[in-house]
């Protein structure tokens, strides 16, 4: 029996490694800190806060020193040596720090490709699981959701200490917008539905053109080719 257990405790810490490595999770031990293991170089978009400017659907602006906290997904601010996040999101038009712009449209999209047909990314860190543990110590995962409801996305909850194993996962996500749509996942399906007249040109060029719809690069080559339809 102890083999037994032996065996399957060992097959779990394998398989968390391996996923570990393929999709960059995050393991918080409970009694640790949350914010413990997202050292601030990954935890930020950029390595210190940046001049930037806030432009609103107004007209109104606001320049301040910006940063992208991929842990809370959100943009922030300093004011008076405190860390603030952005309250009124929805009023955003976008906004520039650096070199670099983003949108807002239920999460902060930076744009990687401009024009007529925008690509756009979405990098967050989630929390993916809450793991329990049984009698004889093996973890069995449960959903976030499920335990904790919705995550909430302020700097106060990553300071406390994790009462469970919590599993979080860096996350990577594009999306496409043309002159006529709103932001859409970037899959095969919204490319169809955004150019019906050039369906059949579409999947010629998928056919030619192995694309990965996980990749920057493939999604990047697709938008221009999409251009110049």
């Amino acid at each position: 029996m102890k083999k037994i257990i032996f065996f399957i405790c060992s097959f779990l810490i394998l398989n968390v490694s391996l996923s570990a490595q393929d999709t960059e999770l995050i393991i918080v031990k409970a009694g640790t800190k949350i914010l413990d293991h997202f050292p601030i170089q990954e935890r930020y978009r950029y390595p210190e806060f940046i001049s930037g400017r806030v432009q609103f659907r107004n007209g109104i602006y606001s320049e301040t020193k910006l940063n992208y906290n991929f842990l809370l997904g959100e943009m922030e601010f300093i004011r008076s040596q405190d860390t603030l996040s952005i309250i009124n999101k929805k009023d955003i038009r976008f906004i520039v720090v650096a070199q670099d712009t983003f949108f807002y449209d239920k999460g902060y999209l930076e744009l990687l490709s401009g024009g007529p047909v925008k690509v756009v990314l979405k990098q967050y860190i989630k929390l993916k699981e809450v793991q329990n543990k049984d009698t004889y110590g093996i973890a069995s995962s449960g959903s976030a959701t499920n335990s904790y409801g919705s995550l909430p996305a302020d700097g106060n909850f990553y300071k406390l200490a994790a009462n469970k194993d919590m599993i979080f996962q860096k996350t990577m996500e594009y999306y496409l917008a043309t002159t006529t749509s709103g932001f859409v996942p970037f899959r095969k399906k919204n490319v169809m539905q955004l150019f019906p007249q050039k369906a059949d040109t579409i999947k010629d060029y998928l056919k030619s053109n192995k694309v990965d719809f996980d990749s920057r690069d493939d999604l990047l080559r697709l938008a221009d080719y999409l251009r110049s339809l």
